[in-house]
């Protein structure tokens, strides 16, 4: 007797409960609820458990980038890190009058 086997198809998810969204955005708890506040990302509840959709997910990562893509490139200068140094006092030598 033989078993014949289908080849399984995998199906990307369609939605990620909050734990896996941030996991797939690497970021905590209050910036994933931030993202749901101000509209970035949908998500809907099914019954207590809150659910959000990975289309949106991705269109937040690509909406990222391209951001980040058309900043760098514009020519802005490099903003220096840290704080900045005092400033160095300038000497002036007088001629001494006598």
């Amino acid at each position: 007797m033989s078993v014949c086997k289908t080849p399984s198809l995998e199906v990307a998810p369609l939605l990620a409960e909050p734990k896996e969204a941030r996991r797939m955005l690497a970021c905590g708890n209050t910036r994933l609820y931030e993202l749901l506040g101000t509209g970035e990302l949908e998500s809907f509840l099914d019954g207590r458990s809150r659910k959000i959709t990975v289309d949106s997910i991705r269109r937040y990562i690509a909406q990222r980038l391209a951001s980040t893509q058309s900043k760098t490139t514009q020519s802005q200068p490099r903003r220096k890190r840290g704080r900045p140094r005092k400033a160095a006092a300038i000497v002036v030598e007088r001629p001494c009058s006598p």
